[in-house]
């Protein structure tokens, strides 16, 4: 899969995983948390935009996975 694509998608995976996170008001629980994510987000659109899809895919999956682990810990996955 071309390095573009595969960051664009993974981009849309992190958005769509924190809305599932605020939906089950793990925000409220978790306020430091997603703002981790946030800031993890905002890099790799940054790094996205520049064309370094390599960086943006690393940020983007660094950030799901920190909300992934809470929702095992809260069972929600």
């Amino acid at each position: 899969m071309e390095s573009k694509v595969r960051a664009e998608k993974d981009i849309q995976k992190l958005v769509d995983i924190i809305q599932k996170f605020e939906k089950l008001e793990l925000d409220r629980k978790y306020p430091r948390i997603l703002d981790w994510v946030r800031n993890y987000q905002k890099d790799a659109q940054h790094f996205y935009e520049r064309g370094d899809y390599f960086s943006a895919f690393g940020a983007a999956n660094y950030a799901f996975g920190i909300i992934d682990g809470i929702l095992i810990l809260e069972r929600k996955k």
